[in-house]
């Protein structure tokens, strides 16, 4: 992966393109849409179902409506559809931007003047309702706005719009959780699992595509389990999906036949076509509660990060090209792993007696842990191995 466009101010080395839509003067670059003067038209009042539609009886013939006119609302997508649509909404997002505005010339030449903070809108996005008026939705959607002490907003299916708050976001996972406070009934969507999807199967992605709110399109599950990496997130056991997914989609849902929420989309690949990618379920909601719980996701470290050990990185540390593990990258300064003597080129193997085949596993073992608790590393050097045992501290 080469070449990228994202939402940030400069392009990132990679093929990928986080879809969230930048706007207006604020805009973080890459991956953007023009700021348009559209007015999408929000579906009709109303909340989403409490159950999941039934499927249809096979062989059912197709529904009429009176006078003999067909009528679509017996079609499984659209059935599915309604469960979840009232459920998904639009973010709109406003930064704090500090401006220098000249008094006259000699200001403007020698560039300085007063300086005002105005709010400059830096992008749009989706989200998903879930329980108790929280929204589920992308990181990279309202980071800088949460980041930034900026506005968010979001706008529900039925036209209503609150303002919302962050209440936690967590950039390597590329989730976050905002809270929409406020006494009226909200919808929430109903909630699926990843666990049951296969390849080939139907799902269908709702969100709000450069600014067309309630947008809804449809494919299939094409791949499961996909790992990705794109300007320090690592991305696991991602849904690739055709479904078209565009900039402004970011944050949306990804829905099975029954209107469940499977995955939140993310990603598309920009040098294809109908190659997209979606969070799944689980993983959004396990770091959400997180979130609601801390404001952030506390993450274990012996303070070090890690790569993947690959042959060339192997052969030029003089380890074994039969070692299995992590190459120690870079180390915290006075942090644990270099109060034990670890050294950047060292290969761990082993946490605790579990094997480390890569970086994935690595981080799925550290989560087992707590910060303040002790392990005990099995390090390979050259052609030696051995053990040491540090305190994990919590990773910056």
């Amino acid at each position: 992966m080469n070449t990228a466009r994202r939402n940030r101010r400069r392009a990132a080395p990679s093929l990928l393109c986080l879809v969230t839509m930048a706007l207006g003067a604020g805009s973080l670059g890459g991956c953007t849409t023009p700021t348009t003067a559209w007015q999408a038209t929000p579906l009709s009042p109303g909340a989403a179902p409490t159950s999941s539609p039934a499927p249809l009886a096979s062989g059912a013939a197709p529904a009429t409506a009176p006078g003999g006119a067909y009528d679509p609302s017996g079609e499984p997508i659209v059935r599915a559809v309604r469960a979840a649509a009232p459920a998904v909404v639009s973010i709109d997002t406003a930064a704090t931007q500090r401006v220098l505005i000249p008094e006259d010339r000699l200001d403007l030449i020698l560039g300085q003047g007063r300086v005002v903070e105005r709010q400059v809108p830096t992008g749009a996005g989706s989200g998903v309702l879930l329980e108790g008026g929280y929204v589920l939705t992308n990181q990279h959607v309202v980071g800088a706005a949460a980041e930034r002490g900026g506005k968010i907003q979001v706008t529900l299916a039925d036209g209503r719009r609150f303002s919302a708050r962050a209440v936690g976001t967590d950039y390597p996972t590329d989730i976050a959780v905002l809270k929409v406070d406020t006494r009226e009934s909200l919808p929430q969507i109903p909630l699926g699992t990843n666990d049951a999807l296969v390849p080939g199967q139907t799902v269908i992605a709702i969100g709000n595509p450069v600014g067309l709110s309630a947008s809804v399109s449809a494919g299939v599950v094409s791949a499961l389990g996909r790992p990705l990496s794109l300007e320090g997130r690592v991305y696991e056991n991602l849904i690739q999906t055709d479904t078209a997914i565009n900039p402004g989609n970011s944050g949306g849902a990804l829905i099975d036949l029954a209107g469940n929420l499977v995955g939140i989309n993310t990603l598309v690949r920009a040098d294809a076509q109908n190659i997209g990618f979606a969070i799944p379920v689980k993983t959004a909601l396990r770091i959400a509660e997180l979130l609601k719980a801390n404001g952030r996701v506390v993450r274990p470290t012996p303070g070090l990060m890690v790569v993947d050990l690959d042959p060339l990185l192997a052969r030029q540390a003089g380890i074994p090209a039969d070692t299995s593990g992590v190459m120690v990258w870079l180390l915290y300064r006075g942090g644990p792993a270099a109060e034990a003597g670890l050294r950047r080129g060292d290969v761990i193997t082993k946490i605790n007696g579990q094997a480390i085949t890569n970086e994935a596993d690595y981080r799925k073992t550290l989560e087992g842990f707590k910060v303040g608790q002790e392990v005990t590393l099995t390090v390979v050097r050259g052609d030696r191995s051995a053990t040491t045992k540090v305190k994990l501290i919590e990773a910056r």
